[in-house]
């Protein structure tokens, strides 16, 4: 189970780190497009896509590693003055009422979108580049499995805090 649980850890903390490089090439984009539109008053026909499809890819490809290094949004007034151990029937609970439906949900429906999109060749249709959607639909059902299988890690984890008393 350990090994299992360090394998999730080290996918999440991996996939991440790599994926954090995507902001330079979205900073890299906007430069482009910044200088074409404004200096040489030609905008760019491929900014827009780009950048939503970078900074998205940015966001959901990190979101396991931000689940892992405890980095997403939380109640601290309340959840800091509690114990340890009642922390962790706490993360338990709303692992159950929010984590894990929320995640069932997007997982199943990233899935069909990406399938959907796979097979009538997607593209974009909002700038001239029309470029495929299907990859970064891809990358969006990737990243949901990954946040599924953090979670699941991280709730193995509170679980074992709560039977054993000690992380």
């Amino acid at each position: 189970m350990r090994l299992f649980l360090q394998s999730i850890d080290l996918l999440s903390e991996k996939t991440g780190k790599a994926f954090s490089w995507l902001i330079l090439a979205l900073t890299g984009v906007l430069v482009v497009e910044v200088i074409a539109r404004y200096i040489f008053i030609r905008p760019t026909f491929f900014a827009f896509d780009m950048t939503w499809m970078l900074f998205g890819s940015y966001i959901i490809m990190g979101a396991a590693y931000t689940h892992l290094a405890g980095g997403h949004v939380r109640v601290d007034f309340l959840y800091s003055r509690i114990p340890t151990r009642s922390r962790a029937i706490l993360e338990l609970v709303l692992y159950l009422i929010f984590f894990f439906p929320l995640l069932l949900f997007l997982v199943i429906s990233c899935t069909e979108f990406a399938i959907v999109s796979w097979a009538g060749d997607e593209r974009s249709s909002v700038s001239l580049w029309k470029p495929p959607v299907y990859p970064f639909k891809t990358v969006m059902m990737i990243g949901f499995y990954l946040l599924a299988f953090q979670g699941v890690a991280q709730f193995i984890k509170h679980l074992h805090m709560v039977m054993r008393g000690k992380p």
